[in-house]
């Protein structure tokens, strides 16, 4: 690794937490969302799950859009689980690893997420032997507060300078190229991570 990183950025699903789409679109098609495999691999700004996560409906409209798709009555908690079955856990060494970093490094997040996720992670996959989110990042950069989304060059631009950071002091580690590319386009150092690969190996 480069001896002038100061920075790391991690992404969030596919490199710390472990995701499981599978799980996800099987629950919300048997609640009778035919078509929600379609909208969650829409590129545009249109899909619910797109706009959900750019922060442009609020979690009540996104489960209020979600009953709409569906043929049986759910309640929000129904929803908020159905959702959350994507969501795996963050694995130990991986939290062990973040911990550690924070001693040598400023460490970050940058995450294509909305607020039903992120509500989950922070209750469920950070909690870890006492430790919040807080303890683990100097700050999150979250795409529904900042209504960005990678591959935008612009999430990266924002980030850089709410944060005071310098592009070339920065590693950023995510597991797909395009948002890799964004990133270098902007002079970041960046890692495709490839699900699976040991992130302690990175460090080394």
């Amino acid at each position: 690794m480069d001896k002038n990183i100061k920075n790391i950025v991690f992404d969030l699903g596919g490199v710390l937490i472990d995701l499981d789409f599978k799980s996800a679109i099987n629950g919300l098609q048997k609640a009778g969302f035919t078509n929600v495999k379609e909208q969650l691999q829409a590129f545009d700004r249109e899909g619910i799950f797109q706009k959900f996560e750019l922060g442009e409906i609020s979690a009540d409209e996104f489960r209020a859009s979600i009953r709409e798709n569906s043929n049986v009555s759910l309640t929000d908690e129904e929803v908020d689980s159905l959702w959350n079955l994507m969501l795996l856990e963050i694995p130990r060494e991986k939290l062990e690893l973040i911990l550690d970093l924070r001693s040598k490094y400023m460490v970050y997040l940058l995450s294509n997420t909305n607020s039903i996720h992120w509500d989950y992670v922070c209750k469920n996959a950070f909690n870890y032997r006492g430790f919040r989110v807080s303890d683990y990042f100097e700050k999150t950069f979250l795409s529904f507060e900042m209504h960005l989304a990678k591959p935008d060059k612009a999430i990266f631009e924002k980030m850089l300078n709410d944060a005071n950071l310098l592009p070339e002091e920065t590693l950023f580690i995510d597991d797909l190229e395009a948002n890799c590319k964004a990133a270098e386009e902007v002079g970041i150092h960046a890692h495709h991570y490839h699900v699976g690969d040991d992130l302690i190996k990175i460090f080394e």
